[in-house]
């Protein structure tokens, strides 16, 4: 009898370890489930005043063809975990900032033609407004903040063709960013505001190896964010 009882803490305390065993690695693959992605993206995109509807065209279309490019797509591929997250959000004048392409995980051709044709129907948020960015970058360190991915890389990116015009200075809120783990990227479409890279480089960029990518009008957007994206994420293919 005292032999049967002496056998009962071993065989449960084997039980104990296989749980534990077989805890650990449904944790882990849950987690992985949920998405583990080697970036988190965010596009703001400036839909101000200053951009007329032509010119909001070619950037929404400039970023789609960018993002559904077969360079795009192999850049992903070659990460660690083979998928990036991306959300899409509009901004204009203070407090105007929208979300217009909820958070998505692309880890294929065909996730990115997707996201892509997402961009393409696109509808414009704001019209005549002011440029708030360092609203914008507020906004949008709390939607990366919130994202439901685990990663080891956070980035914003900052579009758009003109200098803060109303509330306080975007460096206080890039600071702020900067500070919490988030880079800050920015493309400037300088047109006629020779300075503007300038300004994006003292004020809105920060954090590891942030640029500024420039676009000499909209026209040359397409080209300008496919460059930017390659380099986020991480890729042989700059030219």
């Amino acid at each position: 009898m005292m032999q049967k009882q002496n056998k009962i803490p071993h065989v449960f305390f084997a039980v104990v370890i296989v749980l534990m065993i077989a805890s650990a690695i449904f944790s882990g693959r849950k987690t992985w489930a949920s998405g583990d992605v080697d970036l988190v993206l965010l596009l703001a995109l400036d839909v101000s005043a200053s951009i007329d509807a032509r010119e909001y065209q070619l950037m929404r279309e400039g970023l789609a063809n960018a993002l559904s490019s077969e360079q795009v797509a192999q850049a992903v591929g070659a990460g660690k975990t083979g998928a990036i997250a991306i959300s899409v959000m509009q901004w204009s004048g203070f407090q105007e900032q929208e979300v217009k392409i909820k958070w998505i995980r692309v880890s294929s051709r065909e996730d990115l033609l997707d996201l892509s044709g997402q961009v393409r129907r696109m509808t414009r948020r704001y019209n005549g407004g002011a440029t708030d960015i360092g609203g914008a970058i507020k906004f949008s360190r709390e939607l990366v903040n919130s994202a439901p991915f685990l990663t080891e890389r956070k980035t914003i990116d900052i579009a758009g063709d003109g200098t803060n015009n109303v509330n306080r200075s975007p460096a206080i809120e890039r600071d702020i960013t900067v500070k919490s783990g988030i880079t800050i990227n920015g493309l400037a479409v300088i047109g006629e505001a020779v300075t503007l890279v300038d300004f994006y480089t003292k004020f809105v960029i920060g954090g590891n190896l942030a640029f500024v990518e420039n676009a000499r009008d909209y026209d040359s957007f397409e080209t300008a964010m496919h460059r930017k994206l390659l380099r986020e994420i991480g890729s042989l293919y700059l030219f």
